[in-house]
């Protein structure tokens, strides 16, 4: 179950919703587009995008060294 706090603020019936609501609903997708961005260029690489068929005990060792390739590759 999702809380309040985690999605946007729908707009009340019959009015116009409130500034703050809309200040919090940009937040909101601006977290979220960063997010999205961040798994696309995850998926950039072949082994994140297609089934993994290594051992299941290695794919946390393998996720995070592509991520850690992503971000050498961006120079973070």
């Amino acid at each position: 179950m999702r809380s309040y706090a985690d999605t946007a603020r729908r707009k009340p019936p019959g009015q116009e919703r409130p500034v703050k609501d809309k200040v919090f609903n940009q937040s909101i997708g601006k977290l979220r587009a960063a997010v999205e961005r961040a798994i696309a260029h995850l998926k950039d690489w072949k082994v994140l995008a297609t089934r993994y068929r290594g051992p299941l005990t290695r794919f946390p060792l393998v996720a995070k060294t592509v991520t850690a390739l992503a971000f050498y590759k961006n120079g973070w």
